[in-house]
């Protein structure tokens, strides 16, 4: 593509329709097209970021209004330094002269800091471009090395937030992922006003170098009111500081729907005490999945539990890299909730402790069958661990299947009775037979049951319907040839099968 339109008296006269000799005489170029007919291949490249909200929707209206066009990917600092529609206007100043007249082409920001920031003038030139659109503001740190710290970061995003300040009402996501804690805009003290419109509030970094107050209160400047904010992710120290020592005399976002708290690591922070944590959670009655991450918190409260039954709690939950002391805390001050689904990430808990109950039970990573065995027994109530998923553990090792397949001796107790359908993905510590021995046992026992549901006397232990199996181990012959006609589905890598396949 030949862009020979740079700034000079030559461009400025083309822009303003004025052909001399000498343009009349060279070869053309993209850049002699006049901006509509650019706009138009502008607008293709936007489709190629953004697609089509419905398909529906006639395809000449589509790039020209925004409501016609799904919302922007999202971005982070893994991916190039200059997007759409950067990309492209930074080609020549005619493009950019063109392409600033399209606000919806400006609604997302990708704003670096550390070296070669982007300039706050260039910042300003987005957002008057972007006239009243809702904005996807990225702030990112080009670099997650310790060895490239930049000394201003702080102070290059403390400049950039004042310069987004004023277009508060305006930002729909803001995510900020940096070098350093100690750089991120905390709300309540670092972001005060009303932000109306965000939906999504993101505060990532990779170094943890904050400094946290040992005061009872937060250093709070002033409320940051969020009324519509649906999903809410950052580190465990922000968190505190900015939600859970406030609370209750500032409120919890009364919308949030999603909550990721990510790291805190009490040898060098104050403690974080895990009944102050939930104590802000529960508050968050529309709250319907969190995910608590490499936390390490304070468990000595003995009280009793917070929740005065399990129908006022229903969030479901992911813990990842999480010990099983914190866990079983967790359930506890819960007074041991019921939810849909529960998942474990690399987890340990290597005494079995009562857990809350889940129809969906995830688990990835789990490296030690006693921590796998221990999330198992705990286990318990009506429909609970009906659906299994097992992802990566190395855990799940054929002693532990021969434990699912049979009651433990002088015991008329199975572990994950009503479970119904397994997943398994990238665990290779047990061979196919070692599986269908499981399954069969407990069908077999079902079977002579006549096959009866839950809450009928004759109750055990329910059969295994459906299973998938992906990068584990062989699928021996005999082994396929009983799945293939026992279970109604099953998949087997490339395989798949089962009394209720058909082709």
């Amino acid at each position: 593509m030949t862009t020979d339109r740079e700034p000079g008296p030559a461009a400025e006269d083309t822009l303003e329709g004025v052909n001399t000799d000498s343009d009349r005489k060279r070869h053309k170029t993209i850049n002699d097209l006049p901006p509509d007919v650019l706009l138009v291949i502008f607008r293709e490249l936007l489709l190629g970021v953004r697609r089509r909200r419905f398909w529906s929707y006639p395809l000449g209206r589509v790039g020209w209004n925004d409501r016609y066009l799904e919302p922007w990917p999202s971005y982070d600092s893994s991916m190039r330094k200059h997007p759409f529609p950067e990309s492209v206007a930074s080609v020549c100043r005619y493009w950019r002269e063109v392409m600033s007249t399209v606000s919806f082409f400006w609604t997302r920001l990708v704003i670096w800091v550390g070296k070669e920031p982007t300039p706050l003038s260039t910042i300003r030139d987005y957002l008057a471009w972007s006239q009243d659109g809702l904005l996807d503001i990225y702030i990112l740190s080009k670099t997650n090395s310790p060895d490239e710290r930049d000394p201003t970061e702080k102070t290059q995003v403390k400049a950039v937030m004042e310069t987004l300040a004023p277009h508060m009402n305006r930002w729909k996501n803001l995510y900020v992922e940096l070098l350093q804690s100690s750089s991120l805009p905390l709300p309540r003290i670092d972001i005060v006003g009303s932000a109306i419109k965000l939906v999504k509030l993101e505060l990532h970094y990779a170094i943890d170098d904050s400094v946290a107050s040992t005061e009872a209160a937060s250093p709070v400047i002033g409320e940051f009111h969020t009324p519509v904010l649906d999903e809410l992710s950052m580190g465990g120290l922000q968190f505190r500081e900015s939600y859970v020592k406030p609370f209750p005399q500032y409120e919890m976002p009364p919308e949030l729907c999603y909550a990721s708290i990510v790291g805190y690591d009490d040898s060098h922070h104050p403690p974080f005490p895990m009944i102050d944590l939930l104590a802000c959670l529960t508050s968050c009655k529309k709250l319907h999945r969190v995910e608590l991450a490499n936390l390490r918190l304070d468990c000595s409260y003995t009280g009793p539990p917070i929740v005065p039954t399990v129908n006022d709690w229903d969030a479901d939950v992911d813990f990842v890299d999480m010990p099983g002391d914190i866990i079983a805390e967790y359930n506890r001050l819960l007074d041991y909730p019921y939810v849909d689904s529960v998942s474990y990430t690399r987890c340990t808990m290597e005494t079995p402790a009562p857990l809350g109950e889940s129809y969906n039970l995830t688990m990835d990573g789990i490296a030690s069958p006693t921590a796998l065995l221990s999330f198992l027994v705990a286990v318990r109530g009506h429909y609970s661990c009906s659906v299994a998923s097992f992802t990566n553990c190395d855990g799940l090792r054929s002693d532990i299947l021969l434990m699912l397949a049979m009651p433990p001796p002088h015991a008329n107790v199975w572990l994950c009775p009503h479970l119904r359908s397994l997943s398994i993905e990238g665990c290779t510590h047990f061979s196919s037979s070692d599986l269908r021995v499981f399954l069969q046992w407990r069908r077999s026992v079902h079977a002579a049951s006549g096959f009866v549901e839950d809450g009928h006397p004759a109750f055990m232990v329910a059969s295994i319907t459906e299973l998938d199996v992906e990068d584990c181990c062989e699928l021996a012959p005999e082994d396929k040839q009983w799945f293939d006609e026992n279970l109604e589905s099953v998949r087997w890598d490339d395989w798949t099968g089962g009394t209720g396949y058909t082709f």
